[in-house]
């Protein structure tokens, strides 16, 4: 079953990201900050992303 390996690591990462991402959006929502012209969700999205693959790196 090894060639499922990989799928399942996708699928950890997939889940931890969104749960960092909704944490994220709850925190910056209690805040109150915004950013402008509503692009916070996506602002936050890149945030996850850029940091995610920031651990990635070069294994």
């Amino acid at each position: 079953m090894k060639f499922l390996r990989p799928i399942w690591v996708a699928l950890r990462a997939a889940v931890l990201a969104t749960a960092v991402f909704w944490v994220g959006l709850i925190i910056v929502d209690k805040s109150g900050w915004h950013a402008p012209l509503g692009a916070t969700e996506p602002l936050l999205f890149f945030v996850v992303f850029f940091l995610g693959m920031l651990m990635v790196g070069k294994g």
